[in-house]
């Protein structure tokens, strides 16, 4: 039977360690107006060209940005940001 290749070095971690990894609580910080609250981000994807998709990353660097910056900047200009709700 064969062992995936590193099987025997992660047993051997895994025991060293206590079988499952407790998971740490984190406290949230006090609410205050300085506060700054981290979203979760997720990926938005959409398809396009290859040789579009090429252009547009050179033609990105070339302006020392990223498309991220770009698409990001388009969809607010666009449509706007939506304000967090306050609790």
């Amino acid at each position: 039977m064969n062992k995936p290749r590193y099987a025997d070095i992660i047993q051997k971690a895994r025991e060293s360690e206590g079988t499952a990894p407790e998971e740490k609580k984190v406290e949230a910080p006090p609410e205050s107006p300085n506060t700054r609250v981290v979203e979760e981000m997720v990926n938005l994807s959409i398809r396009v060209p290859k040789r579009l998709r090429m252009h547009w990353v050179a033609e990105a660097k070339r302006h020392d940005t990223s498309i991220t910056a770009v698409i990001t900047e388009a969809l607010a200009t666009r449509f706007g940001i939506q304000e967090r709700p306050t609790p």
